[in-house]
């Protein structure tokens, strides 16, 4: 496991009806507090593996960004073996990338091209023949 927390778009570019961020590592669940309100009353906090629905926000505080979805999914049990957290949005690009920015000013940095899958492959949750069938895609 690495120290680092990264985080990138992980849907493909251009406009659609929904578009994903992904963070990983260990300020994962942290950013998801900072960044993330539930609509729901008396919510307690992010249970793992469940879908919760509230505000996006571009800082503690601070102005919404969207309204959509957030998952908690703690390691070892996610793609990259690591605490991960995404951010499911409405997908124009302007959010998108607002989303992103949050992220990335609130403790992760960019990820590198394949490297999602470099720390599942580094974490045992897959086989290298496995890495190289994502890195064909």
């Amino acid at each position: 496991m690495t120290s680092e927390t990264i985080a990138a778009i992980a849907t493909p570019p251009g406009s659609g009806g929904v578009a994903v961020v992904r963070v990983s590592g260990p300020g994962s669940l942290e950013l998801a507090n900072q960044l993330f309100v539930s609509s729901r009353p008396g919510f307690t906090g992010m249970k793992p593996h469940r879908l919760h629905h509230g505000t996006i926000l571009a800082a503690p505080s601070g102005p919404v960004l969207d309204q959509g979805l957030a998952v908690f999914m703690p390691g070892p049990f996610s793609y990259t073996g690591e605490d991960v957290l995404e951010f499911q949005c409405h997908g124009s690009p302007v959010v998108v990338a607002a989303v992103l920015d949050a992220c990335l000013a609130h403790g992760a940095r960019a990820a590198e091209p394949g490297e999602f899958t470099r720390r599942a492959f580094v974490n045992g949750r897959m086989d290298l023949s496995q890495a190289e069938a994502v890195a064909e895609m």
